[in-house]
């Protein structure tokens, strides 16, 4: 009976859990994408690897930095001041008012970016792509 407690304890997450495991997506994400951005700046400037450096690292910061402000807005959002109340949080709860309203609305809002980016720019411009290459 120890190993069944044992094993289920194991296979439960815990809000920590998949705060590393999220940190850890979103880390490795950053390399190809410093990748991207650090390879024209190499073909275009080679005698500056310094500045291709800066700038992927620069593109990485965008993330943390965005998620630390979308932290303080939703905070006070939620009346828990700049340090979030921490106190008046139990474990299950992430952000907000514990009905998950203000987590939900910040991800309505991110969805409605990426939807309103993949409109009017993606689409667009693979639209030019393909007739480019159908013209060719």
């Amino acid at each position: 009976s120890s190993s069944s407690s044992s094993s289920s304890s194991s296979t439960s997450s815990s809000p920590s859990s998949l705060a590393s495991i999220v940190t850890l997506g979103i880390a490795l994400h950053n390399i190809p994408e410093g990748i991207a951005i650090a390879i024209p700046c190499m073909a275009a400037r080679p005698n500056q690897p310094f500045l291709a450096f800066g700038l992927a690292s620069l593109s990485g910061l965008a993330e943390p930095v965005g998620a630390f402000i979308g932290l303080i807005v939703l905070r006070l959002r939620s009346g828990g001041g700049v340090d979030g109340g921490l106190q008046q949080h139990n474990d299950n709860e992430i952000i907000g008012n514990g009905n998950g309203q203000d987590m939900g609305d910040a991800l309505a809002f991110v969805a409605g970016i990426m939807l309103a980016v993949a409109i009017c720019e993606l689409l667009p411009e693979a639209n030019r792509q393909r007739k480019d290459c159908d013209g060719n």
